[in-house]
């Protein structure tokens, strides 16, 4: 689970550490995944044929300032809905548990939530977390990058391919995005709404490879 440390630098503000942590991630995918390294090379290449100054232009333009796509996993899946507070509170409290400072950003953002999955110990917190939010979340926002052809897309399409296979026989079900519900919270983990809110394997997609 280590890799996803690395991945999560690639989805921070650009800086000389997410440089290094591009090449980790190549080096990982070189040793792992063939195809998916393949896929990676045009975004390494962007990053490193790039100054820093555009790095952070296409950034901010990205994620920041009129944003392309949104970070905040929360945000994604609940919108501005009361749910999204009780998700952020069961966010910041396993944050805590891991120690990791989330600095100015929320305790959902994308990259702390990655940061999270390498860091806890709990393997069924990192599952239903995986399955239940980060992967309807990252199909959602790679349907946004996609459409706009952003080189952002490329790392995030390799990031929803390794939660696919490390959890690929999770019996936990996916939040569905955008519906009208209005469960209560009902249990004291990760996601804590109410069934009706899911569908199982949600996160499976056609792809080709």
């Amino acid at each position: 689970m280590e890799v996803y440390k690395y991945i999560a630098d690639l989805f921070r503000y650009p800086t000389a550490e997410s440089l290094k942590s591009i090449l980790l991630v190549k080096e990982f995918l070189a040793e792992k995944d063939i195809v998916q390294s393949v896929k990676f090379e045009p975004f390494v290449e962007f990053q490193m044929d790039k100054s820093m100054t555009s790095l952070e232009e296409h950034y901010i333009k990205t994620f920041d300032v009129q944003a392309t796509c949104h970070l905040d996993i929360g945000y994604i899946i609940f919108g501005d809905d009361s749910k999204r507070g009780r998700f952020l509170y069961h966010m910041k409290e396993e944050q805590e548990k891991i120690a990791n400072n989330c600095g100015s950003d929320l305790a959902d953002f994308l990259p702390n939530m990655l940061t999270l999955l390498s860091k806890t110990d709990n393997r069924e917190l990192a599952e239903e977390l995986s399955v239940s939010i980060l992967l309807p979340a990252l199909i959602k926002m790679s349907q946004k990058l996609e459409s706009e052809n952003s080189i952002f897309n490329i790392p995030l399409e390799i990031l929803i391919s390794l939660l696919e296979m490390d959890f690929n026989n999770s019996e936990y079900e996916a939040v569905k995005i955008g519906t009208k519900d209005k469960p209560d919270f009902l249990n004291h983990y990760v996601t804590g709404i109410d069934k009706s809110l899911f569908g199982r394997k949600q996160f499976k997609r056609k792809r080709d490879v």
